[in-house]
């Protein structure tokens, strides 16, 4: 292969820096076109495209790396969520983005879907990283007692944070990711401590000349974050969420334990509890943050979540965020099965993706030659054109 106008990432990937013909002669008809129609022509993009025509000319390059582009890129990419799966094996993360509502509700299954694979740089610690948090405005986390790694799949980015400063003990060691929607900024949260001890929240801010520093409000009171549905938080217009275990003194010796629903303003780095409420009952919007009572129907006859449709175990995912669909997966060596369930209207929609679960597709990446893998599912992702190359640069 004619290797001649590219140059490689720090990524290992290979990038032209020079445009194809094709491109070239996209790059002449773009010319007779105004500015302003090409800035929305290319908000319309998907990811790939977008970085790939960066290749055209100056201009574009210029276009769609600003600031104010990468957000309204985010924003127009919002209302074109997927359901993003990652299958991790040996050195590979290979992920994949489900559309999560362009089929309608008669559409059984779907053939096309967006993939790309990025191979962990040399070196690097190669654990199976629990995920740190939902997909957050088309980022993901994973973190654990080793390293914390967040990645861009959409730049085919990843960057490895440094160790939080010492003293730090290692008994446990949560971290999620967080946006602040203001100032379009991306902040990395770790607690850590032991059942007998207690450090301040650290914070990562995502940019360069940025370090690990103790959060500005932290609460004062112990408290242990508990993971749910295998991660730590989620993060909702600017508020990361996680449950906790709070840990007050009693009288004489005794400690009371008390689980609470902690609430973490990225902006303003500020810590709140939330009483949680019996099973049941949901959250509802506005400052007041009073809980109402729901009952639900689930599409299933029992427990476990066995579909008498696709005739096999399901499992809960998250919720959409848009329609307040349930998400249930099932993965098998054919293919991706998901079931979104609207619990309002008590209607299913059930859709199989093909051509990323069969034994030819296990095999081309290395899963069915006995190397371990797991498979972690992010609802609600988004595209975005967040670059991770220069957030560990520092100052001269």
């Amino acid at each position: 292969m004619d290797r001649r106008g590219e140059e490689e990432t720090e990524y290992g990937e290979r990038r032209r820096n020079q445009p194809t013909e094709e491109e070239s002669l996209i790059g002449k008809t773009f010319e007779l076109i105004p500015l302003d129609l090409i800035h929305d022509i290319l908000l319309r993009l998907p990811a790939k495209s977008a970085v790939r025509f960066r290749a055209v000319s100056k201009l574009w390059s210029s276009i769609t790396t600003r600031p104010d582009f990468i957000r309204s890129f985010a924003f127009q990419s919002s209302s074109r969520l997927c359901l993003l799966v990652c299958v991790k094996a040996g050195d590979k993360r290979l992920f994949i983005s489900l559309p999560q509502h362009e089929l309608s509700v008669d559409s059984a299954y779907c053939s096309y879907v967006d993939r790309c694979q990025i191979k962990y740089p040399e070196g690097a610690y190669r654990h199976y990283h629990d995920p740190g948090s939902g997909s957050v405005h088309g980022l993901v986390s994973f973190g654990d007692f080793h390293e914390i790694v967040v990645w861009n799949p959409s730049m085919r980015q990843h960057v490895t944070l440094p160790d939080p400063p010492k003293p730090i003990v290692k008994y446990y060691i949560r971290s999620c990711l967080g946006h602040d929607p203001v100032e379009d900024k991306y902040k990395v949260l770790c607690i850590s401590g032991t059942h007998r001890g207690y450090h301040d929240p650290f914070v990562f801010t995502l940019g360069p000349q940025e370090s690990w520093r103790v959060a500005q409000n932290s609460p004062s009171y112990t408290h242990i974050p508990l993971p749910t549905m295998g991660r730590l938080g989620i993060c909702i217009n600017g508020h990361v969420y996680y449950e906790a275990e709070i840990r007050f003194k009693g009288d004489g010796d005794t400690i009371i334990f008390e689980n609470v629903l902690m609430s973490f303003d990225v902006r303003y780095e500020e810590f709140n509890t939330i009483k949680k409420p019996p099973d049941d009952h949901g959250l509802g919007d506005g400052d007041k943050q009073e809980w109402s009572l729901n009952h639900f129907v689930w599409p299933f006859p029992s427990y476990p979540q066995n579909d008498p449709i696709f005739k096999c175990q399901l499992l809960m995912r998250g919720v959409t965020h848009d329609t307040g669909e349930f998400i249930f997966t099932a993965t098998t060596f054919e293919a991706f099965a998901v079931l979104y369930y609207d619990p309002k209207r008590k209607r299913a929609r059930r859709i199989v993706y093909e051509g990323i679960g069969d034994e030819e597709f296990w095999i081309h990446n290395g899963i069915l030659e006995g190397i371990r893998h797991n498979i972690d599912w992010f609802p609600n992702h988004c595209e975005s054109l967040m670059s991770l190359g220069n957030v560990l640069i520092k100052a001269d």
